[in-house]
């Protein structure tokens, strides 16, 4: 069967040959374009055998090799004939030529914060729109007006819808758009004109979205930007007087390192964030940070350090006073579910199944599901834990239902799950289960 997928591929191929560029040259060409450096031959490969649909990269691709727009309606059909009844209403649809403003900002946060389905592939058109629009920093300062607070109050806005997306994207969807605002804002802290205290804040803004490169960029398997990421947005913080966020990021960048086979580095960075923002962070911002301070620990093997940093999450959470004082937005998705969800992690990497199945089972069982991404790692873990308990059946079960939940999902960090759970499963191929669990991952590549 030839998916939508292909025959866009199809479309992207032809016109690479008419032109008489390579794959590499026209991954070189849609760099330039985006600003990126993260677009390859191997990806063009990818969309032009339908193996992946371009998605964030459509507008560039349209732009570089001149492909009517019409084109991209062979990546979405069945959408462009029977759009879900709540996309109708997004002036955002109608792309590319669409806009990306503050009211449709508005909109999306509240499509994405009301209960019910949220389908993923409008949250993937509402980003190629992002993407094709001039981030409101750059406007303004072309325009050589001085930085006020409205503009402030519009890429706060951006940068928490932004953040609103990548529940719902993998870090390949997100990463040309998050980098693009994160550039903005750094642009203007080099080129506008501002006060001290408004300069405070587009350093905060700023910290926050390094934050959201360095989570996106991991997510997407680009790990060295992601350090840079995370490096940049702690001397921002630190310049902004923001030890809080500082030790988010430096956090942030521990955990990167310790889950890319650096543990004890992580160990050191994870620790030194949570006691450096001690002082200065809200108890959420902590238990965020000491969750990475566990999750390193037990990736060392440390399991009495691993476990007293989940007690100081604990000791958080309790701490945490809703009404004390307001909180950034970017603490909307900490919660102790979220912390129980690393405890299940920290104790399947510390081979505890006995206490990790049953904390990762409750969490997973009242879990938003229509979030793909996080679901599918959870359940990855789960599977694992179950495995070093000796249960075969319900590991390769779990296994199954990953797979199901990756498809579409562009995470690199989905994909090396499923690789590790494939690994696992191997030895157990006479079951039938884990055949069934096998095929599967087979079939997906």
């Amino acid at each position: 069967m030839v998916t939508a997928g292909a025959e866009f591929g199809q479309v992207i191929w032809n016109r690479r040959l008419e032109l008489g560029w390579s794959r590499p040259q026209l991954a070189s060409k849609l760099n330039t374009r985006a600003g990126l450096t993260t677009c390859d031959g191997a990806l063009i490969y990818k969309w032009e055998t339908g193996r992946h649909a371009p998605k964030a990269w459509l507008p560039h691709i349209l732009h570089v090799l001149t492909i009517p727009a019409d084109a991209a309606a062979l990546l979405h059909p069945a959408t462009a004939r029977t759009a879900p009844a709540h996309t109708c209403e997004n002036p955002l649809i109608g792309l590319p030529e669409a806009v990306f403003d503050r009211p449709q900002a508005d909109t999306l946060l509240a499509m994405l914060d009301v209960s019910g389905p949220v389908e993923p592939d409008t949250v993937g058109q509402l980003a190629h729109a992002w993407l094709i629009s001039e981030p409101p920093q750059i406007l303004h300062q072309r325009a050589g007006r001085r930085v006020g607070d409205s503009l402030i109050a519009e890429v706060r806005t951006r940068t928490n819808t932004l953040r609103r997306m990548d529940d719902y994207l993998g870090g390949l969807d997100l990463i040309a758009q998050v980098t693009q605002e994160l550039r903005a804002t750094v642009h203007l802290l080099r080129e506008a004109s501002y006060t001290e205290q408004t300069g405070r804040l587009l350093l905060e803004l700023a910290a926050e979205q390094a934050q959201l490169v360095g989570w996106v960029a991991a997510d997407a398997g680009l790990n060295q930007q992601a350090q840079r990421a995370y490096t940049v947005g702690v001397h921002a913080a630190e310049a902004a007087g923001h030890h809080g966020l500082g030790g988010l990021n430096l956090g942030g960048l521990g955990y990167l390192l310790a889950s890319a086979g650096n543990p004890e580095y992580g160990v050191v960075l994870t620790r030194s964030a949570a006691v450096g923002a001690a002082p200065y962070a809200s108890a959420r911002e902590l238990a965020m940070i000491w969750d990475r301070a566990a999750w390193a620990a037990s990736l060392a093997g440390r399991e009495r350090e691993a476990a007293a940093a989940l007690g100081r999450v604990e000791d958080a959470h309790d701490a945490h006073q809703p009404d004390a004082r307001e909180e950034p937005d970017w603490l909307y998705w900490v919660s102790r579910a979220e912390s129980l969800v690393m405890q299940g992690r920290v104790w399947t990497e510390l081979r505890r199944p006995l206490r990790a199945v049953p904390i990762l089972q409750t969490v997973i069982s009242g879990y938003d599901h229509e979030h793909a991404r996080e679901t599918a790692l959870y359940r990855s873990w789960l599977a694992a834990a179950l495995l070093d308990a000796g249960e075969v059946e319900e590991a390769a079960a779990e296994t199954t239902r990953v797979i199901g939940l990756s498809a579409g999902v562009t995470s690199d960090r989905v994909a090396k799950r499923i690789t590790l759970l494939a690994g696992r499963l191997t030895p157990y191929a006479h079951v039938p289960a884990a055949q069934e669990a096998l095929d599967r991952v087979r079939e997906q590549r």
